[in-house]
């Protein structure tokens, strides 16, 4: 499949109004599909509507995931369209805090939007899927989706388990052809890790600096659509890290090392030395 190959394909994307999911939305649309795009925030669907190159081609359609009655309207007004081609769960919360320090209203609350609340939209299209024959859902994974990152047990699990329930439906025998891509991004420069939840329920309030230097969501929105055209069954994007799952593969034993010292810290330790290096000889030549 090639990009000229969305001409005219539904595509409908959760979590739409920012980062990559807007990103997705933009691009998408540029290249000639009729755009879903979902999300909580109304005003930024909005928005996000007036920078589309086709604005009549992108519907700016609210949903909470992980509120039954919305899912409900919003399946309403898609099942009146000609088609839906493409699903992309891309709704989702992020979280920071250790095992010991994160509530269990935590974990609950990052299950209940990352995982049950795709689990539930998807149970919704399935009907819509099947009385077409043929369906696609491409599913936001994470790193943390095929490895436990310290600091992230409630996401990641989140994460985990999204990958069980669709392996599990693309294998039953369901009288409908299921494509299901996984997307695996690494560490991008969204906000996404500011607004992470703390162990406390507060939002973590700004972006980490692995992300923060990481590729930019425009960029890898244009790398998930590569993938799509390919139909890949993992869409794998990022910059260096990207090799971690390589190394994974090769000496899980060493990829368990590295992400448990954490390279990112190592590296700010490095910049703030150098730093006061080039400060303090500063200061004596003032006091000279």
């Amino acid at each position: 499949m090639k990009t000229s190959d969305f001409n005219n394909k539904t595509i409908w994307i959760t979590g739409a109004s920012s980062g990559i999911g807007a990103s997705l939305a933009l691009q998408l649309n540029a290249a000639g599909a009729t755009i879903i795009a979902s999300a909580r925030n109304e005003k930024k669907l909005k928005a996000l509507k007036t920078q589309a190159r086709h604005p009549q081609n992108l519907i700016a359609l609210p949903l909470d995931i992980t509120k039954a009655d919305t899912i409900d309207e919003a399946i309403k007004k898609v099942s009146q369209l000609p088609g839906l081609d493409l699903v992309v769960h891309n709704a989702g919360i992020a979280q920071k805090g250790l095992v010991t320090e994160n509530t269990m209203a935590i974990d609950r609350q990052i299950m209940e939007t990352n995982y049950f609340g795709t689990v539930a939209l998807t149970k919704a299209i399935m009907p819509l899927f099947l009385k077409r024959g043929y369906g696609w859902f491409a599913v936001m994974s994470s790193f943390a989706g095929v490895m436990g990152i310290p600091g992230r047990s409630a996401y990641a699990a989140s994460k985990h388990a999204l990958h069980g329930f669709f392996e599990s439906l693309q294998a039953e025998h369901i009288p409908c052809k299921l494509d299901v891509s996984f997307v695996i991004p690494g560490f991008i420069n969204t906000e996404i890790t500011a607004k992470g939840l703390l162990g406390n329920g507060q939002a973590h309030g700004k972006v980490e600096t692995s992300h923060r230097l990481g590729m930019t969501a425009e960029h890898c929105a244009t790398d998930i659509i590569k993938g799509l055209e390919r139909k890949s069954k993992r869409i794998v994007v990022g910059k260096f890290e990207v090799f971690l799952l390589t190394i994974k593969r090769i000496s899980p034993q060493l990829s368990r090392y590295i992400i448990k010292s954490h390279p990112m810290r190592k590296i700010r330790n490095i910049k703030a030395w150098f730093k006061q290096l080039v400060y303090f000889p500063k200061l004596n030549t003032v006091g000279s």
